[in-house]
């Protein structure tokens, strides 16, 4: 664990993304697994070439974006978007 979270690689996702994603939910937007994950993907898509010294370096499949898209439940609903 890792700060509450399930690893280091999820924990780093809510810190550098949390916020958007708070504010997304504000809007109405349904956070869901596949909706960070694409947010993630996009996002390192962009700003890492695929052959980098940092893409080597990043696990993406070890993010458990299930456990990060259940932090934006809230106890009335799912927000849909």
């Amino acid at each position: 664990m890792c700060n509450g979270w399930k690893n280091r690689e999820t924990w780093l996702v809510q810190i550098w993304f949390g916020d958007n994603f708070a504010m997304d939910a504000d809007d109405g937007i349904a956070i869901t697994a596949d909706y960070i994950r694409e947010a993630v993907e996009e996002y390192v898509d962009a700003i890492v070439p695929a052959s980098s010294f940092i893409a080597d370096m990043m696990d993406l499949r070890a993010i458990d974006y299930d456990e990060l898209a259940a932090a934006y439940v809230t106890n009335d609903a799912v927000v849909e978007g």
